[in-house]
């Protein structure tokens, strides 16, 4: 019937019958009947899973039957093969996909090994690579290439021999109309996952969001959480490169995530382009820690205890702020962007109790909070308020008996 090689994987083999079926990778949910005359002399004992090639043909009860059936080989490493991506994961960098033939096992890329580093491959293509064993026993691709799908020839149209003469010119009112039905159109899509550089054309540093202008004058909006860094803030007229999401609807795109031009290869990676765990801000750093260290040694001259209830909450509040910058980096370019951070709230309702010099300690040492006006205005206020209560209660009031406790 059908002298085409076809692939499949053998569900079930009855060794007492000398029968089974095979499940046709061509063929949907329809079982094969595999049976022991049509096995090649190499292979006479199938087993369920098994991968093999095999021709097709009709008994005489009109049933698909396989013929010369043989085992496939086993993939090899260092071999050029193709996949076809099932799934990439873009806060990994990562995705699987499936031998075209060999599908018992999936196959692992890294977006590190991609031999084009500007843009990210979508599901369903095609591609190449050598074939490596990783030492956790799974199968990496390296040096890959992303097969393009060349498109289809366009169809041979017949120009027909008699031209129509063009259509008179439209009125004048027509053609402002049609003008301005131009101006109207929406712009194209922007490629998705791919990289694509811009300038900053706005950005608003108290909302935390701005816009990119592309180089066809298209305007993508970007949130703080996408620019990847720690310690830099995004500035107008700063050369960027980004990627984009799929258009969903009518929803407008956005950028995902952004760099500065030149800082490329961290696109792509999950961590920060200027990430470690202290990212110290020097100049900061000393600042804050001379006034705090100093106002705890004015504080600990009046009232040692008032001093030491000061270290106590500035240690709660250094590990909270540590607490928040960890998760920011972690959970900041993804849907969940702000699950698990320290509310805003409890950060100011802290450093109001006696920890702000623990927290301008925590902001110096890991540059966090640093950029952002709104907190950092509230920040000084609460900062005001803690130190003009300290100072009634300690200088103002010292005759009051609870300041002489504190005093003794």
């Amino acid at each position: 019937m059908d002298k085409q090689i076809h692939y499949g994987t053998v569900t079930h083999w009855f060794t007492d019958l000398q029968r089974g079926s095979v499940l046709s990778d061509d063929h949907g949910t329809q079982r094969i009947l595999l049976e022991a005359y049509s096995l090649t002399p190499n292979y006479r004992c199938p087993q369920s899973g098994d991968r093999i090639s095999f021709s097709l043909h009709e008994d005489g009860r009109n049933r698909l039957c396989a013929e010369n059936a043989t085992l496939l080989p086993p993939l090899a490493e260092n071999e050029r093969i193709e996949i076809t991506l099932s799934d990439w994961n873009y806060q990994q960098n990562g995705g699987y996909g499936i031998h075209h033939v060999q599908r018992n096992s999936p196959i692992f890329v890294l977006g590190q090994f991609l031999n084009d580093q500007t843009r990210i491959p979508e599901n369903g293509e095609t591609l190449e690579g050598r074939l490596v064993k990783h030492s956790n026993g799974q199968w990496l691709l390296v040096e890959v290439d992303i097969i393009e799908k060349t498109p289809a020839p366009l169809p041979d149209i017949p120009i027909p021999e008699d031209i129509p003469a063009p259509p008179p010119p439209p009125p004048r009112w027509a053609k402002n109309t049609t003008h301005e039905a131009q101006n109207t159109e929406l712009p194209a899509a922007l490629p998705a996952n791919r990289v694509l550089g811009g300038t900053i054309a706005r950005w608003n540093d108290e909302k935390g969001y701005g816009f990119i202008a592309t180089e066809n004058r298209q305007n993508v909006f970007f949130h703080i959480s996408a620019f990847h860094y720690m310690s830099q803030r995004p500035r107008t007229d700063q050369k960027v490169s980004f990627y984009c999401n799929r258009p969903v609807g009518s929803e407008p795109q956005r950028a995902m995530r952004v760099v500065l031009s030149g800082h490329e290869a961290s696109l792509f990676s999950e961590r920060p382009y200027d990430y470690h765990e202290f990212n110290l801000n020097m100049r900061k750093l000393l600042c804050y820690g001379l006034f705090g260290s100093l106002y705890l040694f004015g504080v600990a001259y009046f009232s040692p205890i008032v001093a030491a209830f000061y270290c106590l909450t500035s240690a709660a509040a250094f590990w909270l702020y540590r607490s928040d910058k960890q998760t920011a980096v972690t959970q900041s370019h993804k849907k969940q962007g702000y699950l698990g951070r320290v509310p805003e709230k409890k950060l100011h309702q802290i450093g109001l109790l006696g920890g702000w010099p623990g927290a301008l300690f925590a902001r110096g040492a890991y540059n966090h909070k640093t950029g952002k006006a709104s907190f950092i205005r509230i920040f000084w206020i609460t900062v005001a308020i803690n130190i003009a209560i300290t100072y009634g209660l300690l200088i103002h009031y010292c005759d009051n008996p609870v300041a002489l406790f504190l005093k003794s």
